[in-house]
């Protein structure tokens, strides 16, 4: 119970200091949407993870070979770091503002996130495609209806 409240406070902390009455909110606001949709817009990327894994537990284990295995597990590092990197960016600028690092550091991190983040959302989708498209994973695409060309 405690512990809950402790969450419940540092997310008010978070969204009061994307939205709180200072000029620089204006540029926050912006980053919070950015990196929100990007969440909003990965986490159906979720939905297919715990959808590859019940397609694993429900096919016999000793059937599908250790080549299954390491695609899958590529497979399914590549769906959820899209979606985890947008929510930690998301916290990130919070802990960075909050840091005793002086104002040109924490300037010059906010950049290296806000660049590097969708660099590495953009590799990620690069390569669930490309694991996606393997033989060994074909059946799971093919049941649900993935497009993994991307277009």
């Amino acid at each position: 119970m405690n512990q809950t409240k402790k969450e419940r406070h540092y997310f008010k902390k978070i969204l009061g200091f994307y939205f709180e009455p200072v000029w620089q909110s204006f540029f926050r606001i912006f980053y919070f949407i950015f990196f929100g949709y990007f969440a909003v817009f990965h986490s159906g990327k979720i939905f297919i993870a715990a959808k590859f894994i019940y397609h694993t537990l429900a096919n016999s284990t000793l059937l599908l070979g250790l080549s299954y295995l390491f695609w899958g597990v590529t497979f399914l590092i590549a769906l959820i770091i899209p979606f985890s990197a947008s929510v930690y960016a998301l916290l990130l600028l919070y802990e960075i503002w909050h840091s005793h690092s002086d104002k040109h550091q924490k300037m010059l991190v906010s950049l290296l996130v806000l660049f590097a983040t969708p660099f590495v959302i953009i590799v990620m989708d690069d390569i669930i495609r490309y694991v996606a498209s393997q033989n060994v994973l074909r059946e799971f695409v093919v049941l649900n209806h993935l497009n993994i060309s991307g277009k």
